[in-house]
């Protein structure tokens, strides 16, 4: 359970992609509203600053769906401020197979391209390796810290790609498909026993092991509602499309040859 303004009773009380939905409300609300005209069109409702936080939400809440389906012995966490910046673990994933710092990256229709020292997408480098071998070091720092031995690997999970080309797999950070994760999860040897799960999902469980940080209840339906907005606002613009079309198709009728 949250409480607005307050810290969560347990770190597995966040949702996926609490941090994040959290910078959408906040942004959506600073911008001015939509005109009546441009909700008749259907443009989109997301402020520009929006939208990257918007698809980032909507990426870690699919791979949160997708982390429900592990089986019992694993658990999982979602948001957690780790560090003494803004910076938050999207999922860290504890079970038989070790400690997985998950960093999700949802890449609508692009391609990427995967080798030993670099990612990119349509194109253009990205600092996703870096990053997730960062947490990952910083997540490694807070089980030392508390003396609990245990392995820990980072993961890119790649949500909505439309193509993702393997040239090498990275040797410090492993790059899936976010529809492939649980199974990959599920198939790494097995490397602590059930004492040692425990000991870490305590620890992580833990408000107090990370960055103190104010929850609101409310971050959630409010996300929810502009997800919903965006959504109406996508059927909208495809039905003056599907207008479109035919009007140009009642045109174009009586012109062709009989």
């Amino acid at each position: 359970m949250e409480r607005t303004g307050g810290r969560a009773e347990r770190m597995s009380d966040r949702a996926p992609g609490a941090a994040v939905m959290e910078q959408v409300v906040r942004l959506q609300e600073a911008a001015p509203p939509r005109t009546a005209l441009a909700r008749a069109f259907g443009v989109t409702p997301l402020d520009d600053d929006a939208r990257p936080w918007f698809a980032g939400a909507v990426g870690e809440r699919r791979v949160g769906e997708l982390l429900a389906g592990l089986p019992g012995g694993w658990r999982v966490f979602h948001a957690l401020p780790v560090g003494s910046g803004e910076a938050d673990v999207d999922h860290l994933v504890v079970g038989p197979g070790g400690v997985f710092v998950v960093n999700t990256k949802h890449h609508r229709g692009q391609r990427v391209w995967v080798g030993e020292r670099a990612l990119l997408v349509a194109g253009q480098k990205k600092p996703y390796l870096r990053n997730s071998d960062l947490e990952a070091s910083r997540v490694r720092g807070v089980l030392a810290r508390a003396g609990v031995a245990a392995p820990v690997s980072a993961v890119v999970a790649l949500v909505g790609a439309r193509e993702v080309t393997v040239r090498q797999q990275p040797r410090r950070v492993a790059v899936v498909r976010a529809e492939t994760l649980v199974r990959w999860l599920t198939r790494r040897p097995s490397v602590l026993d059930a004492g040692t799960v425990a000991a870490v999902v305590r620890l992580v469980d833990d408000p107090a092991t990370w960055r103190p940080v104010a929850y609101a209840a409310e971050t959630e339906a409010r996300f929810a509602r502009i997800e919903r907005e965006v959504r109406a606002a996508h059927l909208v613009r495809l039905g003056w499309c599907l207008a479109a079309a035919l009007g140009i198709l009642a045109v174009s009728l009586p012109l062709l040859p009989h």
